[in-house]
């Protein structure tokens, strides 16, 4: 009798690799090319994401100029 060959081949693993894109850890804000320090945002601009000036994608809001009056308004306050 003749031996059965097992032709099934190994498993591969496949390792991601090591190039990490920097895009992924600057801020989401369009044009800013600061480091994401919170939910992808530069600190600046979280607190932006935060007051509602812009979107999580990082877009300027509709009403972007009417929020940024109110926010200087109050930010000027607390200083």
């Amino acid at each position: 009798m003749a031996e059965k060959k097992d032709n099934k081949q190994p498993v591969q693993t496949q390792v991601p690799g090591k190039v990490i894109s920097m895009d992924d850890y600057r801020c989401h804000a369009e044009g800013c090319k600061a480091k994401s320090t919170k939910a992808g945002f530069c600190e600046e601009h979280f607190a932006w994401f935060k007051a509602g000036l812009i979107t999580k994608e990082g877009a300027k809001a509709q009403d972007f100029e009417k929020k940024f009056y109110q926010y200087q308004a109050t930010h000027k306050k607390a200083a």
